[in-house]
């Protein structure tokens, strides 16, 4: 897996040329009246943007939800939880070529939130609401953000929901380091081998091992009961077990492109 889908709760302003702009977001810059009066985004069901991904970031308390179909894996050094959605690495096997989303499966908050992204530095007292530029549609119902001068219950909605993935982003990050300093990851590597006999290799992550996780002393239990990093272990450890569902996916759909001759 890549280590490109790494998670940001908020990103510097687009005019930090120091910094790439997260996945997805290529021209991050403030919601404004002025400069976006006339602005509309995509549709609401419309995730077009994440077609060619194969990994997203989730956060720890989006676990409870993603472990059900996703395998949750830890990318790069900051162990940024990860759902895993395909094999290759330009295919999200839950993406219709119409930007239809699978109606069964957990759509994870990073892609929902898409375009919108909160901006400033990450201990500042205040973050701006932002919204990428490259994003703007002319879709039938493509979303407006302004109606004159006044925002639309989509730029508050879009607020609210940035500041809650904030929130959960911290926690995350809190949740990350603790395993991290527990020394419970390991580096795994994953090789499948498709319908039609094509091997592959996935590539390397990390994940929690498990015996290592059964050693935990009392008070680091107890401790991780309080901060609530137990269920997000324990889901983590449940969604490792959706690799197979995940290849019988790939396999449905390259069956789909390329049917078997009578």
């Amino acid at each position: 897996m890549s280590d490109s889908a790494k998670a940001n709760g908020s990103t510097p302003p687009s005019n930090d040329d120091a910094q790439r702009p997260p996945m997805f977001y290529g021209k991050p810059a403030p919601v404004s009246a002025a400069a976006h009066g006339t602005f509309s985004i995509r549709p609401e069901l419309d995730f077009t943007h994440a077609i060619k991904t194969n990994a997203v970031p989730v956060t720890a308390p989006e676990f409870v939800m993603a472990a059900r179909t996703y395998p949750i894996i830890f990318i790069g050094d900051g162990l940024v939880p990860t759902a895993a959605l395909g094999f290759q690495p330009d295919e999200n096997l839950f993406v219709t070529p119409e930007g239809e989303w699978d109606r069964f499966s957990y759509v994870p908050a990073y892609v929902r939130r898409y375009p919108f992204i909160l901006l400033g530095d990450q201990g500042a007292e205040r973050l701006q609401l932002g919204i990428d530029e490259a994003s703007a549609s002319k879709k039938a119902d493509a979303r407006a953000l302004f109606n004159g001068e006044k925002e639309t219950e989509i730029v508050t909605a879009a607020l609210s929901m940035c500041e809650q993935f904030h929130q959960a982003y911290l926690f995350t990050r809190e949740f990350s380091k603790a395993i991290a300093d527990s020394k419970l990851v390991e580096e795994r590597t994953l090789d499948v081998q498709l319908a039609n006999g094509e091997k592959m290799n996935v590539g390397t992550f990390m994940a929690v091992n498990e015996e290592k996780f059964k050693a935990l002393s009392d008070v680091t239990i107890l401790d991780w009961k309080k901060k609530g990093f137990l269920h997000a272990v324990y889901f983590h450890l449940q969604s490792l077990n959706n690799w197979d569902m995940l290849l019988a996916k790939a396999n449905d759909r390259a069956n789909a492109a390329n049917p078997p001759s009578a």
